[in-house]
């Protein structure tokens, strides 16, 4: 359950950052993450890891949908975690 929290928590730094800086690139983003990661001081590589693939899948879907509420897009991201952990099992 942690680990979806976490996942959680990245999305919603996406989502967030891309609403106060809406012309942000891919770089400027996941420097924003990374800085996020170093200050939660997580230490386990699969959180770590999951956080990351969590920020790609928001900010894939920030991009897909920049109208959508976070809301929506948490909501959307929530519905995907699923297929994300799967993805990393692989």
């Amino acid at each position: 359950m942690e680990i979806q929290i976490k996942m959680v928590s990245a999305a919603s730094e996406v989502f967030d950052y891309k609403k106060k800086n809406p012309t942000a690139i891919h770089e400027e983003v996941f420097q924003h993450i990374s800085n996020h990661l170093a200050e939660q001081r997580i230490r386990d590589q699969k959180i770590k890891l999951a956080m990351i693939a969590a920020a790609g899948r928001a900010f894939e879907l920030s991009s897909k949908n920049p109208d959508s509420s976070e809301k929506e897009l948490l909501k959307q991201f929530v519905d995907q975690i699923p297929s994300i952990l799967s993805a990393m099992n692989d």
